[in-house]
C-alpha cells in the first residue's frame, strides 16, 4: 500500500518506532492524515479536510477480528466504498485482502479505529488506525476522488 507518502491520493502507511499511549492515538492518525494530503492541505483549507473527520468504528477488545468486514459495516457508504477499493481496485487483490489481514486482523493488534477523511467535496477516503501490543501505531490511509 506504499510508505507514507505526501501525494494526496492514493494509499500510504504511516508507522512509528515510538511508543504511543492509546489515548495518542487519534493524534497521530490525524498527524498522518495531514501530513499524505501534503500541499492541499493548506491550499483547499484546514477547515474542509477537517470537516469530515469522524470516528466510524473502534473494534472492541474481545471482538472476532476481521478487517473487511468491519470496513463493510461502517454506517458510511463513501468510507466503506474507498475501503473497498483497498482490494478490488488494487493491482493484485487477493495479495492486497492477504496483506491486510496479515496486519490488521493479527493478536499483535490491540486498538483499531476506522475513521472518515476527505475534503467534504471530490475526496473521500478510509484511515485505519491500529496500536500493536507494543504501543506502536500503524495508519494505512487510502484517498480517491
Amino acid at each position: 500500500f506504499g510508505g507514507e507518502s505526501q501525494s494526496t491520493l492514493g494509499s500510504a502507511v504511516f508507522r512509528s518506532p515510538d511508543v504511543l499511549p492509546t489515548s495518542e492515538l487519534e493524534s497521530f492518525s490525524f498527524s498522518s492524515y495531514k501530513s499524505f494530503v501534503g500541499k492541499s492541505w493548506q491550499a483547499f483549507g484546514e477547515e474542509n479536510w477537517s470537516k469530515p473527520w469522524l470516528l466510524l468504528f473502534e473494534r472492541p477488545q474481545e471482538a472476532n477480528r476481521n478487517l473487511l468486514q468491519e470496513i463493510a459495516s461502517v454506517n458510511d457508504p463513501a468510507t466503506a466504498l474507498a475501503g473497498s477499493q483497498l482490494t478490488e481496485n488494487h493491482d493484485s487483490p487477493t495479495e492486497a485482502v492477504e496483506s491486510l489481514k496479515a496486519v490488521f486482523d493479527s493478536d499483535r493488534i490491540q486498538e483499531l479505529r476506522i475513521y472518515r477523511v476527505g475534503d467534504s467535496e471530490a475526496i473521500t477516503g478510509i484511515l485505519i488506525a491500529a496500536l500493536t501490543k507494543g504501543n506502536q501505531p500503524i495508519v494505512l490511509l487510502f484517498l480517491m476522488d
